[in-house]
C-alpha cells in the first residue's frame, strides 16, 4: 500500500503516467481534484489552500485540508508530510516536474526530505521520474525510448559503478558540479547500480 499524490501540472492523463491499486490511498493536491475525478478517480484526501478564486466543489465523503495561501510549504509538500504522518513509507507523485521551474526544484528537493526521514518518493509525470538512492545496490529495468541520467544530490558520491549502460563506470565519483552522468542509456534489459557514499539523484527521461 502506497501513497499517491495527483498535483494540477500533469501532461498526461493519470492513469498513463502512474499504476494505481485499489488499496493506494490517494491524495489530491489542490485543485488537482477536478482532474482527478474527470478522469474516474475519486480521492480519499484532498489537500491545498484553493487560492484560484474559482468555486470549489468538493466530491462527497472525500475529507479536505485547507490552508492557508501564505505558509512555508507547497500545496505537494503538504501533501507529502501529511502521507508520512499517515505512516506512509512508499510516496508516488504524479506530475511536478513540466510546470514552473522552481516548483520542479522544489520538487526534486522534496524528495531528499522524504530520505532523510526513510520515506521513498518518485516524481513522474510519464515523460520524466526522479527519485533518489541511498547507498547500495538497485537494479532498474529497461525503458524503451528513455534515458538514464544519475547525478550527484549531495557535495560528492563515491563508489560507483554502473552496469548495462551504454557507458559503463567501475568504482568511480561524481560530484554536483559537473553533469558527468547526463543521458546514459541502458542497453540490457535492466541496469545495474551501487554505491558506497553520498546520494544519488536518478532520472529517467523520455527521448524527444
Amino acid at each position: 500500500m502506497k501513497a499517491i499524490i495527483i498535483t494540477p501540472c500533469l501532461p498526461h492523463k493519470i492513469h498513463e503516467t502512474v499504476d494505481i491499486r485499489d488499496d493506494d490511498f490517494i491524495i489530491c493536491a489542490d485543485n488537482s481534484f477536478p482532474l482527478a475525478i474527470d478522469q474516474g478517480i475519486t480521492p480519499h484526501l484532498i489537500i491545498g489552500d484553493f487560492d484560484t478564486g474559482a468555486p470549489v466543489s468538493f466530491p462527497e465523503k472525500t475529507e479536505i485540508m485547507r490552508f492557508p495561501i501564505e505558509k512555508d510549504d507547497s500545496d505537494t509538500m503538504l501533501c507529502v508530510k501529511e502521507a508520512m504522518r499517515r505512516g506512509f513509507t512508499e510516496i508516488t507523485v504524479a506530475g511536478g516536474l513540466s510546470g514552473r521551474l522552481d516548483h520542479t526544484f522544489a520538487n526534486l528537493q522534496m524528495l531528499a526530505y522524504g530520505a532523510s526521514l526513510g520515506t521513498s518518493i518518485t516524481v513522474k509525470d510519464g515523460e520524466n521520474e526522479a527519485f533518489l538512492l541511498r547507498p547500495g545496490k538497485v537494479t532498474l529495468p529497461s525503458k524503451k525510448g528513455f534515458t538514464l541520467s544519475v547525478f550527484s544530490y549531495g557535495e560528492k558520491a563515491s563508489g560507483i559503478s554502473l552496469r548495462g549502460v551504454k557507458y559503463p563506470l567501475e568504482n568511480g565519483e561524481l560530484s554536483n558540479l559537473f553533469p558527468l552522468g547526463l543521458s546514459n542509456e541502458i542497453t540490457g534489459e535492466s541496469a545495474e547500480i551501487a554505491f558506497t557514499e553520498g546520494l544519488l539523484l536518478i532520472i529517467i527521461s523520455k527521448l524527444k
